[in-house]
């Protein structure tokens, strides 16, 4: 044991003293805040563009459009007044909230002139027209067509189609109330219609005791364990995505420099493996559990200064204390982790170069996204029989065994899977044992091995 924390510690403090490890530590947080702060400066600071609508003798549609924008700012109240109610805020936050709405960023201005002609300066910033804003070039204009059945949309920039995407809704929702009109009916028959139609609220069955105690809403402690799940299996995944520059770039290095030499005369090969194992596990643990801690400290900063979020992210630390899932989870993830960690740290003890490594990251990165669909898959629909079949491979078992456990699964299929798992485990790293020796001890390349393969299969007969 103590030549394997000395392995352990040789490694990990290696790690840990560069430089380009605290940089990537910090890089994560870092443009997390900025991309954050980058995306909500954006949304604040999107400048305020004039349109002006040309229809001569009326202003049928620019009245609809003006409607059209007043029912987006209203859905937006109401969506933010039931994610209110959902966090259980009080009711001056949830007022406060559900009043609240961004400010406007398209505003209609007279137009300046009857024809396109006449807009043309205006359009491409030649002139300016006066607004709430001050004076501004015209960013775009709607004019209506000669034959009266078109509202041409004229803009200089062809990237912004917010406005043109808001005036076809616009145009559609006048049409059906033109047709409401014509038959005779009010312009609110389609929203009584709506208002009628049976509402299909989500139930939950539970058992007697429980569905008198909890109701039968769904709630989001209902849901919460799902997202935990999907969080340690990407948690999995990510941790294993991770050590491969680690394991293959440290092999590498130790095999091109002749340092296994030194280190097999003082430790043996197996304590050499757990060594290595163990510290590339605690230098992606290290980042993991600081990028954690990052996320804990801004969601109590965010629960600390709006009210009501500590009840919103109560729910997930139930899910993640639960046994039923965190205790296969972390099973799953300490058995995952060995399998995949030995097959780089063999794979690497094969490379004598970055070069030779790189050919083989390819298929790696292949057989490490097939995991990452299925986990995809098994979000969507836990219980897809592609899912349960799935989590009999081995390969796949780390992942999706954890993502099942939310679905309650028989305990004899977690059980049977946890031992596959196992016992794929223990072959792997047998068979990674052997492959590391020839590489790290006798200097087998990747060529030695592919004909080794070939001898195995009898595709070639050993030389005489």
């Amino acid at each position: 044991m103590r030549n394997i924390l000395l392995i352990f510690r040789r490694d990990y403090l290696g790690y840990v003293k560069a430089w380009g490890f605290w940089l990537s530590l910090a890089a994560v947080p870092f443009f997390m805040i900025i991309g954050g702060s980058l995306a909500g400066f954006a949304a604040q600071s999107s400048p305020v563009r004039y349109y002006a609508v040309v229809e001569p003798g009326t202003t049928l549609y620019a009245d609809a459009i003006e409607a059209e924008f007043q029912r987006r700012e209203q859905a937006d109240r109401d969506t933010a007044s039931e994610l209110a109610d959902q966090m259980d805020m009080p009711d001056e936050a949830s007022a406060q909230i559900s009043t609240s709405s961004a400010d406007r960023k398209f505003i209609r201005v007279p137009a300046p002139a009857d024809t396109i002609d006449g807009l043309r300066p205006y359009l491409l910033g030649e002139k300016t027209v006066s607004g709430p804003a001050g004076e501004k070039p015209l960013f775009a204009a709607l004019v209506l067509s000669p034959e009266n059945n078109e509202l041409e949309y004229w803009s200089d920039d062809v990237n912004v189609t917010q406005l043109r995407y808001l005036t076809e809704d616009a145009m559609l929702r006048l049409a059906r109330r033109e047709a409401l009109k014509d038959a005779g009916l009010g312009e609110d028959f389609l929203q009584t219609v709506d208002d009628s139609a049976f509402k299909v609220p989500a139930k939950r069955i539970r058992p007697e005791a429980e569905q008198t105690a909890e109701g039968a809403d769904v709630t989001m402690a209902d849901r919460a364990p799902m997202f935990v799940a999907g969080g340690l299996a990407y948690f999995l995944w990510l941790m294993v995505f991770s050590i491969i520059q680690y394991l293959l770039m440290g092999t590498i290095e130790e095999r091109s420099n002749k340092i296994f030499d030194t280190l097999l005369t003082s430790v043996k090969l197996p304590q050499l493996l757990a060594g290595k194992l163990l510290a590339v596990f605690a230098v992606t643990s290290t980042m993991m559990i600081s990028w954690g801690l990052f996320a804990f400290v801004g969601a109590s900063v965010v629960a600390s200064q709006v009210p009501g979020t500590g009840g919103l992210i109560a729910p997930f630390l139930s899910a993640l204390l639960n046994p039923t899932i965190i205790v296969p989870g972390l099973i799953s993830f300490l058995l995952g982790y060995v399998m995949y960690g030995v097959i780089f740290m063999a794979l690497g003890s094969l490379c004598d170069t970055i070069q030779e490594a790189q050919t083989l990251l390819s298929p790696m990165m292949i057989l490490l996204m097939l995991p990452m669909f299925a986990i995809f898959i098994a979000f969507q629909d836990p219980g897809s029989p592609i899912v349960n079949i799935a989590s009999w491979i081995p390969f796949f078992t780390p992942f999706l065994l954890i993502l099942r456990m939310p679905q309650d699964p028989p305990m004899w299929e977690i059980l049977a899977q946890m031992g596959i798992m196992a016992a794929t485990t223990a072959l792997v790293l047998w068979g990674a044992t052997k492959v590391y020796r020839a590489g790290a001890v006798h200097g087998a390349g990747i060529g030695d091995m592919g004909s080794a393969l070939k001898r195995m299969i009898g595709l070639k007969r050993k030389a005489a």
